[in-house]
């Protein structure tokens, strides 16, 4: 791998992990139209790291005192006076937690979906997809819900509605909203939960390849490709970050719903037809 290809992939990894276009189904595509492939399982996971970073580093307030409430809670539960509506950033950690939850039984279908990470035809049937959920959300438009106001049965549908997200081409990010719109999220508190909610989902797609991974190990020739990849998915993440906060407040996902629509018609036609 070059570095220029550490450098592509990077790039792809960190703007569509956190834009509506779905990063799965956009690697997929990029691996099957350029012969462009992740040189080795650790490079793959280095470069999801690299999105986490980005998350830390946009939201590292939000964070810090997420963690903060999670011992709080500890200590009050040890104390008999446990109170999860304590605070809004309690609740805030606690529906994380819960929206979470449906991702485990992403476990058990893990081999499923590998394999359809091989198929451009899905991807561009599932970006038809997202480009529905994103005309749902716009259509539906967003409420007033914010962390002390939403329910614990919200954020469990949300998380629902992110396993959906598992099948390469259906964006994670992109459901997330759909499904906070669709729950009364107001346009600000949806777009951060989307995003805070990507560090467990992040984390869990990579402990079960971190053993693997290292015993791997890492060629020294892609030393300087995985550093290059890692810092341009975490440059690309706060940017796509970024972007995502500014255009929820001020407009629509029109845009991404006509490239996704377009991405998905052009990737089935050239699959049916090459």
């Amino acid at each position: 791998m070059t570095i220029w290809e550490a450098a592509i992939l990077g790039l792809v990894q960190g703007l569509t992990e956190f834009l509506p276009v779905s990063s799965s189904g956009h690697l997929t595509l990029l691996q099957a139209m350029f012969g462009i492939e992740e040189q080795g399982l650790l490079f793959s996971v280095l470069l999801h790291f690299g999105t986490l970073i980005s998350v830390f580093i946009c939201f590292w307030r939000d964070i810090v005192e997420m963690i903060r409430e999670f011992f709080y809670l500890l200590r009050d539960i040890a104390r008999g006076k446990a109170n999860p509506n304590k605070t809004p950033m309690r609740r805030q950690m606690l529906m994380v937690v819960i929206a979470t939850v449906p991702m485990i039984a992403a476990v058990f279908v893990n081999d499923v979906i590998e394999n359809l990470f091989t198929s451009p035809l899905l991807v561009g049937f599932m970006l038809l997809i997202t480009a529905t959920l994103l005309t749902v959300t716009d259509l539906h438009g967003f409420g007033r819900k914010d962390a002390s106001t939403a329910s614990w049965r919200d954020a469990l549908i949300i998380g629902v509605m992110q396993l959906v997200a598992i099948v390469p081409g259906i964006s994670r990010s992109g459901t997330v909203l759909t499904g906070g719109a669709l729950r009364g999220f107001s346009r600000g508190f949806a777009v951060k939960f989307a995003f805070i909610m990507s560090i467990p989902v992040i984390l869990g797609a990579n402990i079960f390849s971190v053993a693997d991974a290292i015993r791997e190990g890492l060629d020294p020739a892609l030393i300087m490709p995985c550093i290059v990849g890692v810092l341009v998915a975490t440059l690309a993440g706060i940017a796509a970050i970024k972007f995502m906060n500014m255009l929820v407040k001020r407009r629509n996902f029109r845009p991404f719903v006509v490239y996704c629509a377009l991405a998905g018609v052009i990737t089935i036609g050239a699959s049916l037809l090459f």
